[in-house]
């Protein structure tokens, strides 16, 4: 109903001119940061009125955690997250009640809900919860990151790595030694000094340079306070015990190891951090902003798999391909505002390094699963992966794709990155249909249900003239929560973030 997933499990509420819309998680991982801030960016995305061709409609959209927060971080308990509506004007709805309007769910609310239903803006059927989508997707996206670390090393053969296996990001060859130093690490991070936490408050959500940082994460058998892995920056800080000869040999030893990995070390007192933050802040800038990014000259992120397998870090990216037929978005856009009517699109998203594996045939297919969370967003009218509807033109030797190592990688992608209804190592990549939106400017005729006639009409209130404009934030979110359910399945996400 209005639920989905079974072990990351979302459920949205609220309709579109109550009081608030929101979404409740249950399954979410303990220890994980979460504030306000992490949302900004993917609901600035989803927002009307902020483009043109979309609603001038336009929500504060703060979220607001109602259960399973606790200090910015989450407990592990069902996450509630509300959004207050407050721009609403019911008034435009009450003059139509009588006449259903085509393409949307007003006749079929009312038969199947006894006229009960909130009709007011399309009540619970609205556009304005896939504000609750895409806060499932924040969500669901961060799982995704913390639970993968930056590898800092080649990758071995496995005979190289030995029986046991091998945790990259944390230099360590010991399964028992990593859960030792990561619980000690999660200790650390829960019991902070008072210069570690005023500069967390300074570094964290990316404020210093775009650059995120991390507390207290381990690396080989020693935990830096901060990292920033993008960058390969460590910042320590250092308490009166650092002046004793036997803590100098360690420090000696860490900085060693540090720069053997080609990580620049920024050390800093907790009289400097405590008395003058905005200059300790100003120092690490300069050092980010002055070093490049490594990401892209190293070996990608990695999760702490299964067996001590690694793959690198999914990303989930959602593009319009098309307006009203028109690669050109403008041109398509322009249609619609010289026909004075609506118009719909296309927008691909592309899933890339996902696991070898996700998915379980015949009704849990990688592709059942996508599309029973795609259809969730409203307007969407149709799916197709890989060639898609293509195929049905194409031989099979020329849709085979053929392998190319044992990697799983292919020569080309025809399937969409999905055999058997199981991913195959390479790209995810779909595409939907976004219908043209359904309230248009328009005259349109309907039926009055009171009278038994029909009516010419025309819908008043404040509507898309594109809906697909605000569709990729909310595609990826959709898609985040599939993928983030479906490793939970494998046992490739932790219950507690570390």
């Amino acid at each position: 109903m209005n639920s989905f997933g079974r072990i990351f499990r979302v459920t949205i509420f609220g309709e579109s001119h109550g009081p608030s819309v929101g979404l409740i998680i249950d399954g979410c991982p303990a220890g994980m940061t979460l504030t306000a801030a992490d949302f900004v960016t993917d609901i600035e995305r989803r927002k009307g009125g902020t483009q043109k061709g979309t609603t001038p409609r336009k929500e504060d959209d703060i979220p607001i955690f109602l259960s399973g927060i606790f200090n910015d971080t989450t407990t592990g308990a069902p996450l509630t997250i509300i959004f207050h509506n407050n721009n609403t004007r019911s008034g435009d709805y009450e003059k139509q009640r009588n006449i259903p309007r085509p393409g949307h769910a007003d006749f079929v609310a009312n038969k199947k809900f006894g006229g009960f239903e909130d009709y007011r803006g399309g009540g619970h059927f609205s556009g304005r919860l896939t504000v609750c989508l895409v806060a499932a997707g924040v969500v669901a996206k961060k799982v995704l990151d913390l639970t993968y670390l930056t590898d800092l090393t080649p990758n071995p053969s496995p005979r190289e790595r030995g029986t046991e296996p091998e945790r990259f990001g944390y230099f360590t060859n010991s399964v028992e030694e990593w859960k030792n130093v990561s619980q000690f690490a999660k200790n650390n991070r829960h019991h902070p000094t008072k210069a570690e936490e005023t500069l967390w408050q300074a570094l964290r959500n990316r404020q210093v340079a775009g650059c995120k940082f991390r507390r207290q994460h381990p690396i080989k058998g020693f935990i830096p306070d901060f990292v920033c892995l993008d960058k390969k920056i460590v910042v320590e800080i250092d308490g009166d015990y650092h002046n004793d000869e036997e803590q100098k040999n360690y420090d000696a030893a860490r900085t060693i190891l540090l720069n053997h990995h080609e990580f620049k070390l920024l050390r800093f007192t907790n009289e400097e951090v405590l008395n003058n933050t905005t200059d300790v802040v100003r120092k690490i800038e300069e050092q980010l902003l002055k070093t490049k990014d490594t990401t892209k000259h190293h070996s990608p992120l990695l999760w702490r798999g299964v067996g001590g397998e690694v793959e690198a870090a999914i990303k989930v990216t959602a593009t319009i391909l098309e307006i009203a037929g028109e690669k050109n978005l403008e041109a398509g856009l322009q249609k619609a505002i010289d026909a004075k009517d609506s118009v719909g699109g296309i927008v691909e998203c592309r899933v890339s390094n996902l696991p070898i594996g996700l998915g379980e045939p015949f009704f849990d297919s990688v592709e059942s699963v996508i599309s029973h969370a795609v259809f969730a967003i409203p307007a969407i009218k149709g799916i197709e992966f890989g060639a898609g509807f293509s195929a049905a033109k194409m031989f099979g030797a020329e849709h085979n794709d053929a392998l190319e190592d044992v990697s799983g990688r292919t020569e080309t992608n025809h399937a969409g990155g999905v055999v058997g209804g199981i991913t195959n190592g390479n790209d995810l990549v779909f595409r939907i249909v976004v219908k043209p939106t359904s309230s248009t400017p328009k005259q349109q005729e309907s039926l009055n249900w009171e009278t038994g006639e029909k009516e010419i009409f025309s819908i008043k209130g404040r509507h898309d003239l594109c809906i697909a404009l605000r569709v990729p934030p909310v595609l990826e979110a959709v898609t985040a929560m599939a993928i983030v359910d479906l490793m939970m399945l494998e046992g490739r996400v932790e219950r507690v973030v570390v």
